[in-house]
């Protein structure tokens, strides 16, 4: 083989590794399509399982946004948001909590601890100022 076919060859290897790139994803999208809306329904619910946060790429779930908030509302979960990350590839996740669990508690800072915390904060804050001072603006 001469020098020019191997410069050729090297030339044409970007190329190469495109193709195969996009044909991993094509497998990806096939691979991940598979089955009808009902069984893609289940495979979310089993996602969502029983723990009180769960992350779930949304590129693996491949349902509609109304979908996936039915499915999540069903299984006693809410939706948090989307998170996007710090992979190459930048997946975006839907990050779900359990509705009244200790996760979602902390979210909406409404746990007991929390509260009488805060109430003796507030207390200790008037007392350390004492009768007649300014209030702090």
């Amino acid at each position: 083989m001469s020098v020019g076919w191997v410069l050729v060859l090297v030339a044409l290897l970007p190329f190469a590794a495109w193709l195969v790139a996009l044909a991993a994803v094509a497998v990806r999208r096939a691979l991940r399509r598979r089955g009808d809306e009902q069984a893609r329904r289940l495979r979310l619910a089993r996602m969502l399982g029983s723990a009180d946060l769960v992350v779930v790429p949304t590129s693996d779930v491949d349902l509609p946004e109304s979908t996936v908030l039915d499915v999540a509302t069903s299984a006693g979960m809410r939706l948090v948001g989307y998170e996007r990350t710090d992979s190459p590839l930048r997946r975006r996740v839907g990050v779900f909590v359990r509705v009244g669990g200790e996760v979602d508690a902390v979210i909406r800072g409404d746990t007991a601890a929390n509260r009488g915390e805060t109430a003796a904060t507030r207390a200790g804050a008037v007392a350390a100022r004492g009768r007649g001072a300014a209030a702090p603006r």
